[in-house]
């Protein structure tokens, strides 16, 4: 579902004469301290929750969800505040993994709908309960979670200089790998586990995909890919097969994303465990 939202600028409406229930958010200040409450918008460059304001330039990050972010995510947050490219001064993290470069624009009054300015092009809305991170001073938060980033959080991957393991859950469209790449480079993947990528038994796939050799459906990141097959993208980018390839050349610039080729991850169960290298 999020993948779309980054296309096309998605239209919210709301039921006339009912009031919507306020944001719930956390926001985590440069110094450490965490405030929650029902958040609320004015318009300007203060955000207001339960009821006082505060200046964007001393919030380092309005988070929607209860967890921290791991170390894999702090590690492509940019070592920056205030960045002079306007369409790279927030991170926005929806709540599917993936991020987002570009710069915000507005909340709701209510704060539910945050609506920005992608770094690809376009103005974009989206629901806050879709969120789960915005960094409005990326250096700022690096610097809060810094014990996170300086340690190793197991639900990341294990990413070297040159190396990196991943592992990519069926039921997750897509895994950030750490790996920034460029285009026409190769990239190295090994991939071991497999899936199960509908209620069927016989839907079983490694990363070459369904053993059945049955295609996914039209709407699948690759429909012309096997089911269940290991595919990636490169930041929003159009996806592309993986499988069981040695070696694939990179048809972007960007941070790279792995996932499974299926539209419904909910049924799905399995991960593969892909050792990329340079």
């Amino acid at each position: 579902m999020l993948r779309r939202l980054f296309i096309a600028t998605v239209l919210i409406a709301s039921t006339a004469g009912v009031a919507a229930a306020q944001t719930q958010a956390t926001f985590v200040m440069r110094n450490g301290q965490r405030i929650t409450g029902a958040m609320t918008y004015k318009g300007g460059s203060e955000y207001t929750l339960n009821g006082v304001d505060y200046p964007s330039d001393q919030v380092a990050v309005i988070a929607f969800v209860p967890n921290d972010p791991s170390a894999l995510e702090l590690s492509r947050v940019p070592n920056v505040d205030n960045n002079p490219s306007e369409l790279e001064r927030h991170v926005f993290v929806p709540r599917d993994g993936t991020m987002v470069w570009g710069k915000l624009y507005k909340f709701s009054p209510d704060g539910n709908i945050i609506t920005f300015d992608q770094r690809e092009g376009g103005r974009h809305d989206i629901a806050a309960s879709d969120m789960a991170r915005i960094y409005i001073n990326p250096a700022a938060a690096r610097s809060v979670y810094a014990p996170i980033l300086a340690g190793s959080n197991p639900s990341s991957a294990a990413v070297g200089t040159s190396g990196a393991t991943v592992t990519v859950p069926a039921n997750q469209q897509w895994v950030g790998t750490g790996f920034t790449v460029r285009r026409g480079e190769t990239l190295h993947f090994n991939t071991t586990g497999d899936v199960q990528w509908s209620p069927d038994i016989a839907d079983n796939a490694t990363a070459a995909g369904a053993r059945t050799g049955r295609r996914s459906d039209g709407v699948a990141p690759v429909p012309t890919a096997p089911g269940g097959a290991l595919v990636a993208r490169i930041d929003n980018g159009k996806a592309f097969l993986i499988g069981n390839q040695g070696s694939v050349r990179m048809p972007a610039n960007g941070q790279l994303f792995l996932g499974v080729n299926d539209s419904i991850l909910t049924d799905n169960g399995g991960n593969f465990v892909v050792t990329i290298s340079r």
